[in-house]
């Protein structure tokens, strides 16, 4: 008989569960991957995704009571199946949207593999719930499917994934954790995530993004000549878009730290790692670029040395509100396989409701970057993210220009 495992919620996957059991209808924590190749290959990918199925248990994960906790199951005695289905162009585009659904994450595996079979094309949609999977750990499923594909050996991911989350817990009990702690409660007490969201009573809405793409060449050979990351200047950028549409000049926002200093994390383990802690940005039109992103990179590894304090623990000590966010992705997150030589990429399916904050990622695609930003309609409307993402996506291409020009000179605020 297979052995099944079960291990602890870190802090990151408390806060969405608790999300999700505020609103069980929300699809928001669901992360829909698409991936179109040529029909010709359905019965072939069909056979990888149930190999899949059948070796590798964290693909029947969800979660168990025990007594008065919650824990992380991976179950093999958890149904999953491929589910097949043929139909028309035009009626997978019509059926496209159904395939984000809410989860059951206590009486159902929390991952679908879908083959759809259409006139042109065959699609694998492999859908997850965020509360197992972070943005990165996408990748491990199209690992696994890649290498399904090719007859290679497929591993248990779980134990590894266990063992890094027993590994968090532990540390909230460290020195480390203590003055992680302290450094934010003194910094962000009395504060709030900068948004502009608009009000209302109810923020569950149906969701809606943005996709503008700036040119990757002309960035990353600006962060050469002036000695800085794409990280550095599409967080320096954001903020500049943020202060423009919240009119405030110092903005404070959430980024995330993949947290992943474990190597055998990188390509190949599923799991919840990202550490998403606030950073707080001065964008005073009188300073120059290169003093902003000089203020932006010493905030960035103020984050980075306190990651050990999570996010959901400085929401639950402090109070801080939901806001606005912001992720680097750039080629951490490669979300293309190599089929036969032929490199294939995915898209996201967008969830049907949600109550999300706008969350902006900066994605790397060939030879450009994707700003891509996504929220409840009920909170944004769709002109509000175009201009967030268009802003930030053209602030970053300014800003690998003259490092002496002031802010004001590349930004005008609302009044």
């Amino acid at each position: 008989m297979k052995e099944n495992i079960t291990y602890p919620l870190n802090a990151i996957q408390w806060e969405c569960y608790e999300e999700f059991m505020q609103a069980p209808e929300l699809t928001q924590h669901n992360v829909t991957l698409c991936m179109p190749f040529e029909r010709s290959s359905a019965q072939r990918f069909q056979r990888a995704m149930q190999r899949m199925l059948d070796e590798q248990r964290y693909l029947h994960i969800h979660l168990v009571r025990q007594g008065d906790d919650i824990m992380i199951c991976e179950d093999w005695q958890m149904p999953n199946n491929v589910h097949y289905y043929r139909m028309s162009d035009a009626e997978w585009e019509a059926a496209e949207p159904t395939f984000t659904k809410p989860f059951d994450i206590f009486n159902e595996a929390c991952v679908h593999l879908s083959l759809v079979e259409t006139d042109s094309k065959c699609y694998v949609v492999m859908e997850n719930h965020h509360l197992f999977f972070d943005g990165i750990s996408q990748r491990a499923l199209w690992n696994a499917f890649e290498e399904a594909l090719q007859g290679k050996p497929l591993y248990q991911q779980g134990d590894i994934a266990a063992e890094i989350t027993r590994q968090e817990i532990a540390s909230y009990d460290s020195d480390a954790y203590r003055r992680a702690r302290e450094y934010y409660l003194k910094k962000f007490e009395g504060l709030q995530v900068t948004d502009f969201c608009r009000e209302t009573d109810n923020p569950l809405g149906p969701a809606i993004s943005s996709h503008p793409m700036v040119s990757a060449t002309i960035i990353d050979e600006g962060c050469q000549r002036i000695g800085q990351t794409p990280t550095t200047v599409f967080y320096a950028a954001y903020a500049l878009a943020l202060a423009y549409m919240s009119g405030e000049r110092r903005v404070a926002f959430y980024t995330f730290n993949h947290g992943r200093g474990d190597r055998r994390l990188t390509d190949h383990v599923y799991g919840h790692y990202l550490t998403s802690l606030p950073i707080m940005i001065d964008t005073d039109p009188g300073q120059t670029v290169t003093e902003l992103l000089s203020q932006t990179r010493r905030e960035l590894f103020c984050s980075m040395r306190y990651r050990i304090y999570p996010e959901y623990h400085l929401l639950r000590e402090i109070g801080l509100d939901d806001g606005a966010e912001m992720g680097y992705n750039a080629s951490t997150i490669s979300e293309y396989i190599n089929i036969d030589g032929k490199l294939w990429n995915t898209y996201h399916i967008d969830p049907s409701l949600t109550g999300e904050h706008s969350s902006t990622y900066v994605t790397r695609r060939d030879d450009l970057y994707e700003v891509f930003t996504d929220c409840s309609s009920a909170l944004y409307t769709q002109q509000q993210i175009d201009t967030l993402s268009e802003i930030t996506g053209q602030m970053a291409l300014r800003l690998v220009g003259n490092q002496e020009e002031t802010i004001s000179n590349i930004i005008f605020y609302k009044k």
